[in-house]
């Protein structure tokens, strides 16, 4: 083998090398995750009507939903209640439905979901691309309110059905043929 085809193939070597170790990917300290809490502060989040909370309208800014973001949706506007629907909307830009935006329903890793319980779910963005998060969530209706007893009634003018039936029968044993 010639000196130059030896230095032909370390050049070659060299330059797919490099090109492997400058490549983006999901190695190395780029796809390390972050773990936020949303929701519990005030200002965070919004109910959209009695049922139904949003991490934000629509037509505002959107979470920051980097690779390997965890977030804890502390949700106590839910009133104790565990979330029936759960939908995590992904978009590319901050605010996307201003200067033609788009968004889509994440799905699979993009929005893994987790710990839906009273109060609360966790959102993943299990990948390595960065995102940004509306999560809409949806509650069964608050049960109807009882009215209060009023324990401090007399029961005094109430008869009780067994005291007349009781008397009723007295009644007829003594009347007798």
């Amino acid at each position: 083998m010639s000196v130059r085809r030896v230095a032909s193939f370390g050049a070659l070597w060299a330059v797919v090398t490099g090109a492997v170790l400058l490549a983006p990917g999901c190695y190395g300290r780029n796809c390390e995750g972050s773990v936020e809490v949303f929701g519990a502060d005030a200002g965070q989040g919004i109910m959209l009507d009695e049922d139904t909370w949003a991490s934000s309208k629509l037509d505002e800014r959107w979470l920051a939903f980097p690779s390997q973001r965890y977030y804890i949706f502390d949700i106590r506007a839910l009133g104790g209640r565990t979330p029936e629907v759960v939908i995590p909307y992904l978009s590319g830009s901050p605010e996307p439905t201003k200067n033609g935006g788009n968004f889509t329903i994440g799905a699979g890793n993009l929005a893994e979901l987790f710990s839906v319980s009273p109060n609360r779910v966790d959102v993943k963005n299990d990948t390595c691309s960065d995102y940004y998060l509306r999560l809409v969530v949806q509650m069964p209706p608050l049960p109807p309110a009882t009215p209060e007893l009023d324990g401090g009634a007399d029961d005094a003018g109430i008869a009780d059905a067994s005291d007349d039936d009781a008397a009723a029968d007295a009644g007829d044993a003594e009347a007798g043929p």
